[in-house]
């Protein structure tokens, strides 16, 4: 008489269930071109934390379905808070100032706000990784640029991801006409009233330039006479600032031959919307 032993089954090894990227792939590979073109601020250790959430495996399948549920909305709301759009509360506190805009001017923001040469440069990204992918771990790569993007924040810029390989300036103000001086790599200096703004538009950057301004023009001052000549003549000084209205917006109106400017003593013409 035969005697059969049924020896426990030994459960899988974890290395197993790791099962990469899948789809998520496409959503890392976007942001990286997003973020070589200048369109995002990107969060490097927020994005490597969700990484490393989509990428720990998980033995049961219907759980593993199920993390990749849970983070369609948590992307989403990291793929915004990459971008510069205004945040929820923003976006609540203007809301009824929104709902005031006609629906033409709201298609005209619409159409001028879609970028279409990016839409077709991430259908062709979506072509090649669909392409690719057949063939090469596409996770391994994502991985690793991410990796390298968390590494660059620690150890400084030694290799750069930003468009052209621009170096972040190092700006210096100097004093007398509150000049600002910029030493680039090449170490030759430009001197100007603001430095280049040619850097990377991070937080940190535009940071930088912002209190570099502010530090330029608290140096600046203007030496006003300690009395009149005797035969001043009393005068009124009038500022007229028409808000929101750059010279481009005149240039379209066809208003810019308009006698209105001849009447003027001074007239600004280097600003544009932004800058009112």
């Amino acid at each position: 008489m035969t005697q059969h032993t049924q020896t426990p089954s030994m459960p899988s090894p974890l290395w197993q269930y790791w099962r990469g990227l899948s789809g998520w792939n496409f959503y890392f590979l976007v942001k990286f071109g997003l973020l070589w073109a200048g369109y995002l601020n990107f969060h490097p250790l927020l994005n490597l934390v969700f990484m490393a959430f989509l990428l720990m495996p998980i033995p049961k399948y219907r759980l593993h379905r199920l993390r990749h549920w849970i983070a369609i909305p948590v992307g989403f709301a990291l793929f915004w808070h990459d971008t510069w759009l205004p945040g929820p509360q923003s976006i609540m506190s203007q809301g009824t100032q929104v709902a005031e805009f006609s629906s033409g001017y709201l298609l005209d923001l619409i159409a001028r706000f879609i970028n279409w040469q990016m839409i077709g440069a991430i259908f062709v990204l979506l072509v090649a990784w669909l392409f690719l992918s057949q063939w090469i771990r596409v996770t391994v790569f994502v991985v690793a640029i991410m990796v390298w993007l968390n590494v660059l924040t620690l150890t400084g810029p030694v290799f750069t991801l930003w468009p052209a390989g621009q170096p972040t300036d190092t700006v210096t103000t100097t004093g007398g006409n509150a000049a600002a001086t910029v030493a680039t790599a090449g170490d030759k200096p430009v001197i100007g009233d603001m430095p280049a703004q040619t850097a990377p538009p991070t937080t940190a950057n535009l940071n930088a330039w912002l209190n570099t301004f502010y530090a330029a023009e608290e140096k600046r001052k203007t030496t006003f006479p300690a009395q009149l000549p005797p035969d001043a003549q009393p005068f009124d000084l009038l500022v007229i600032n028409i808000c929101s209205l750059s010279w481009s917006d005149v240039e379209a109106a066809g208003l810019m031959s308009h006698p209105l400017w001849s009447h003027f003593d001074i007239l600004f013409k280097h600003f544009n919307s932004g800058t009112s």
